[in-house]
């Protein structure tokens, strides 16, 4: 027996023959044109996965009657013949490289942004009910006012068209007529997203479809629509040509939504209509931010498992599910016969390559998902699809990495996610270099980080693991001066060094019980002298000394278990700064028992977070008992609290063991004016040029590496 065996074995759907059990997830990309076309950037960007080595790529949210119904920007459209050409271009290039390709059919309904934009009613089996949302106050503007962009067309309303008869023919026959395009364009299978609100989900929703008639009421009135759809596609394609829908195994956080029963009963009707396969997804209520992480992106590892297994259980036909499923669980779940194929969305934008190097026993070369969110953040504000840790998602066809004309001597200077990508680049462009890093390790506050959010140390095991890999000469312990660069002689500097840590100029700033980022990065990485054990008193100065000499510093795993049984904090703990920094560590310190409270001089926290993950992470620190104050400057520091000043000009003290300050982080431009001194060119990228985060360094470290 061979490592995933199960998930490499090959599979089939209907008559559709597949190499192996890993799919691509259907997700919106906006990588379409302006006017629904597959283009250049659409063909590149499946093409790589096909490359990949997945077996089957399903084109997410095809639009079945563009513009009408339709939700996202550039989505791409199926809706009349002339976008049969761009859809077969795409069907070419994945056939090319030994993959099928599906596409995903949708009309979304009430979930239909260009219906609002243009003045159209959008359809619904019934008048849905008002919702507040939860989202809004945790928007910075900018997001805000992109999310808002349809609403800002003089035409825009907000109204619906409660489906009649005709209607309803006529949806069902723009179903089909969309899946015979498909099958015109040589797509080899096409699915029929009957969730996430969509106009299929919604007749299923009984606490969205309220009629009495035939289409609503009993569970097989309401599934009626997506069995009519199947039956009318399979009518028009032909038995043998593959149709299968995705279903919401369960609604969260929706009274009176679908429950796990519907959809079991819903897969039946779907396989008796003709239906080759189930997908497994989910749903809740979009009106709250936590729920596009609980349900269709889902944050929980296998968050879907239970209810493809059940629905397995009732069904004889092939069960597909994703949810944040690693290579090891999915092959494990097929081999016990939980699920029958596995889809991968976050893992394939993070490595294309996913699918052949587990193939190869390559898997300690696959670059990890961190689940950041900054793959489906983009959509919300109308861009394309982007990852924080693959600088080539949704640009493949412009950043072909290829050898440089001229190989250079180049000297990074600094081991963080930046300097790293940087390094791995500019080797696979053949050029000789060398990364210095004056800590112990590598990874930079990225390594740090990994105790309050483990899927970061991930990403720094894959880079340090290339930098072996492709012969990076990696000096650790080591500072880059003028001197080394004189002694060095590169033809180009890169400056990664990270940012500026500043502290306020309050009074109390200096006692011993505030605590900086420094000081937090060497308690946990066991690293920055003696500092923090001398500052938190001599019994933990001695604990932290003893977990140096062990090893338990500077593994954040460890750490992380350890920090549950002890932790040198006292009890009440304020931080001064409230963004991403603040909310992991918050969410962090009060899973681990401590009163958290936070101060933010902004009205937004979450700063660096992106959108979908701070409605998740924020969401979780208020169950959690964190207190979160909003235009709340910092006055003075006391020995056993603090003083703070409100949005009203009144001062407030809160009581505190421990102060943090998790604000303060600047572009660090000194030591890169040093380096300049030594007449050699010298760039800066990362944290050092401005805060970037994750995603801003690794792209900068990508982009400066394609130019050297």
């Amino acid at each position: 027996m061979t490592a995933f065996e199960h998930l490499m074995s090959p599979g089939r759907i209907g008559a559709m023959e597949l190499r192996n059990r890993i799919f691509m997830t259907p997700m919106g990309s906006n990588t379409a044109d302006d006017e629904g076309y597959c283009g250049e950037r659409l063909r590149q960007y499946y093409g790589a996965r096909a490359e990949g080595g997945a077996a089957l790529l399903i084109m997410g949210s095809v639009a079945i009657s563009w513009p009408v119904g339709s939700a996202n920007w550039r989505q791409v459209a199926i809706s009349d013949d002339r976008f049969i050409p761009g859809l077969q271009s795409v069907a070419d290039v994945v056939h090319g490289h030994g993959a099928k390709l599906a596409v995903q059919l949708q009309h979304a309904g009430l979930t239909a942004m260009n219906d609002i934009r243009d003045g159209r009613p959008m359809l619904t089996p019934s008048v849905p009910k008002e919702k507040e949302g939860d989202m809004g106050p945790y928007l910075f503007p900018e997001e805000a006012a992109a999310m808002s962009t349809p609403y800002a067309n003089p035409h825009a309303k907000v109204a619906y068209q409660v489906a009649t008869e005709e209607d309803i023919a006529w949806l069902i026959g723009q179903f089909a007529d969309a899946a015979d395009r498909a099958r015109r364009a040589g797509i080899d299978a096409v699915e029929l997203h009957a969730g996430h609100g969509y106009v299929i989900h919604s007749f299923l929703n009984p606490s969205v479809n309220q009629r009495s008639d035939r289409w609503g009421g009993s569970l097989e009135n309401r599934a009626r629509l997506l069995v009519e759809v199947i039956r009318a596609i399979k009518q028009r394609c032909g038995t043998d040509y593959p149709v299968w829908c995705r279903l919401d195994g369960i609604e969260f956080l929706t009274e009176g939504g679908i429950t796990h029963e519907d959809a079991k009963d819903t897969a039946r009707m779907a396989e008796a209509a003709g239906a080759d396969a189930i997908h497994v997804s989910s749903y809740a209520d979009a009106a709250k931010g936590e729920s596009f992480t609980t349900a269709h992106t889902t944050h929980k590892p296998c968050g879907f498992v239970a209810y493809a297994a059940g629905i397995k259980s009732v069904v004889g036909i092939p069960v597909i599910t994703a949810g944040r499923i690693e290579p090891e669980a999915g092959d494990r779940l097929i081999r016990q016969g939980a699920i029958d194929f596995v889809t991968m969305g976050r893992k394939l934008l993070a490595d294309p390559e996913l699918p052949r190097k587990i193939g190869e026993g390559r898997a300690h070369e696959i670059r990890p998902c961190i689940y950041c969110y900054t793959c489906i953040s983009q959509i919300f504000v109308n861009r394309g699809v982007i990852c924080a840790v693959n600088a080539r998602t949704g640009r493949e066809f412009e950043t072909v990495i290829s050898p440089a004309e001229r190989p250079k001597r180049i000297l990074i200077a600094g081991g963080g996610p930046a300097g790293m990508e940087a390094a791995r680049v500019a080797r696979l462009r053949g050029h000789a270099v060398t990364l210095c890093d004056k800590a112990s390790r590598l990874g930079g506050t990225v390594f740090f980080s990994a105790a309050s959010y483990p899927p970061n140390g991930g990403l720094v095991r894959y880079l340090e693991g290339e930098m072996s890999r492709l012969g990076v000469d990696v000096r650790l312990g080591t500072e880059v001066t003028p001197e080394l660069i004189v002694r060095e002689k590169p033809d180009v500097v890169v400056a990664a060094v990270g940012a500026r840590r500043e502290s306020p100029t309050v009074p109390g700033i200096e006692l011993p019980h505030v605590l900086n980022g420094d000081d937090i990065r060497a308690m946990i990485t066991g690293e920055g002298g003696e500092g923090p054990g001398l500052r938190l008193g001599p019994v933990v100065g001695t604990l932290l000394k003893l977990g140096k000499l062990t090893g338990i510093l500077g593994r954040p795993g460890w750490m992380r278990e350890l920090s549950k049984i002890w932790m040198p904090m006292g009890q009440r703990i304020v931080m001064i700064g409230g963004g991403l920094v603040a909310i992991e560590l918050a969410e962090f310190l009060a899973e681990r028992g401590r009163q958290v409270t936070i101060l933010e001089e902004g009205t937004v926290f979450g700063a660096g977070l992106m959108l979908v993950r701070r409605w998740r992470n924020i969401a979780d620190c208020k169950k959690l008992g964190v207190a979160m104050l909003a235009q709340a400057t910092l006055v003075r520091i006391d020995t056993d609290s603090l003083v703070y000043r409100n949005a009203n000009g009144q001062e407030r003290r809160i009581a505190a063991d421990q102060v943090i300050i998790t604000s303060g982080a600047t572009a660090n431009p000194g030591p890169a004016e040093r380096m300049r001194s030594a007449g050699v060119p010298v760039h800066e990228i990362g944290d050092c040029a401005g805060m970037a985060y994750i995603d801003g360094s690794v792209r900068a470290g990508f982009d400066l590496a394609m130019r050297l």
